[in-house]
């Protein structure tokens, strides 16, 4: 327990208070636009409230066509901006440090509800997805990055990215979901690029003091 409840520094981004955090929830409280509900808001900021280090969101959505649940919270353009400044800043005004999880559904995302085919990095039967094209792999990491602006605009002190269970960044990292032959795909080091350009944008774009994270998983 010790060191516990101390306050921790890092390179990037605002220390937070201790080393407790609530992890990014399925919360399914927010509008169908993807739009902030108010329940999505009153849950995390009485979260917020537990004396977490830092509180992070929901996953949420950096395309419309990566939607992945009901209710889920989007930050994949402007006019959502209202809702993530009200959500950022009631998180932080209960003392703690606010990170919005960036996510992807990928071949996982619901067909209901993006209207169409999900895309993944290879074309995938089991869910009935198919193949992305060069450019909506660039569309797509921009859209990460571009998300994460937003994030940083509302108020929020960081993001991770959501890089685990069979989303679209880990879709890219396993060699059983990529089996892309151009610069995407292949060896380990082009499997990771998707991921390693979005990582860079955002710190390139998002600046020096802005946490960055990426959740991973074993698979």
């Amino acid at each position: 327990m010790a060191g516990l409840f101390d306050k921790v520094e890092f390179v990037h981004g605002p220390a937070i208070a201790n080393r407790l955090t609530l992890a990014p929830l399925t919360n399914m409280q927010s509008n169908p636009d993807g739009s902030l509900g108010d329940a999505e808001l009153h849950w995390l900021e009485m979260r917020a409230g537990g004396g977490f280090g830092i509180t992070s969101t929901c996953a949420m959505h950096v395309q419309p066509s990566g939607q992945g649940f009901a209710g889920q919270l989007g930050c994949f353009s402007d006019d959502l901006l209202p809702g993530l400044t009200r959500l950022a800043d009631a998180v932080k005004g209960k003392g703690t440090v606010a990170i919005a999880q960036l996510h992807h559904g990928g071949s996982r995302s619901d067909s209901s509800l993006i209207g169409g085919q999900p895309i993944c990095p290879s074309d995938n039967v089991e869910f009935g997805a198919r193949e992305m094209t060069s450019g909506e792999v660039e569309e797509s990491a921009e859209a990460f990055i571009a998300a994460a602006e937003r994030c940083k605009k509302a108020g929020f002190d960081g993001v991770q990215l959501h890089g685990a269970h069979g989303y679209l960044v880990c879709e890219f990292l396993s060699p059983e979901t990529n089996r892309r032959t151009d610069k995407w795909g292949g060896t380990l080091e082009k499997r990771a690029q998707f991921m390693m350009e979005i990582v860079g944008g955002i710190r390139s774009r998002c600046g020096e003091d802005f946490h960055l994270g990426v959740r991973l998983s074993p698979e």
